[in-house]
């Protein structure tokens, strides 16, 4: 398959903070938010482990206009643990249905609906000042169409802050979407996070606003 070959060698390794990251520490309940021009998205789990996480993910089509219900795992495949530094390498599989997205639920439930198919890898490599990240998807949305996704950050800390403090980071993204009428874009963002929570503000480079939300429990 030739996303998969594209998948792999774009595979650069490398998302954030931890506190962005879809497994977290046994027991935990996480809820991400993620708000832009092409999605608004929202995906609640549960870590089973140190490696596993299960949860609800829903993900509405800004572009064509449709929504895509489902459960979804994520893995932590691998860590890398440096003295002053991390990596994490993680997958992550969702399956579930894809519908119209229409304001009537008994209409909704009328129209025909497919299944959906969503993979994707991602990972990242941070310190305290730096970090970078990379993630590959693809989502197969039956009789809605077939879309990748591409993108990667590059962030700095303006100061390196202590435990229970306020954390700020600044950010940039870019991103490719081959099937996308904007197939390439850039985003800059403003990270913030305190304790269990991490809220992310930017602009994409069409003038749209960003809005990104993560809080564990």
């Amino acid at each position: 398959m030739r996303f998969m070959a594209t998948l792999f060698t774009s595979l650069v390794l490398l998302s954030g903070v931890a506190e962005a990251r879809p497994v977290s520490y046994p027991d935990a309940w996480t809820v991400m938010l993620r708000n832009d021009v092409n999605q608004n998205s929202a995906h609640i789990h549960y870590t089973l482990d140190t490696q596993h996480s299960v949860g609800l993910r829903l993900r509405y089509d800004r572009e064509d206009d449709f929504v895509f219900t489902g459960a979804q795992l994520n893995r932590l495949i691998k860590r890398w643990n440096k003295v002053d530094s991390q990596a994490n390498l993680y997958g992550r599989i969702a399956i579930g249905q894809v519908s119209d997205n229409l304001d009537d639920v008994e209409m909704r439930l009328k129209r025909e609906s497919d299944e959906g198919l969503f993979f994707g890898v991602s990972g990242d490599w941070e310190t305290r000042r730096y970090f970078v990240s990379a993630a590959a998807e693809h989502w197969d949305n039956g009789r809605f169409g077939e879309f990748s996704e591409f993108h990667g950050r590059l962030g700095i800390a303006p100061y390196v802050a202590n435990t229970g403090a306020l954390h700020t980071w600044i950010m940039v993204e870019g991103h490719h979407r081959p099937e996308s009428r904007n197939k390439v874009g850039a985003s800059a963002l403003l990270r913030f996070f305190k304790g269990p929570s991490l809220l992310e503000v930017g602009v994409d480079d069409t003038g749209e606003p960003l809005l990104n939300y993560i809080h564990r429990f």
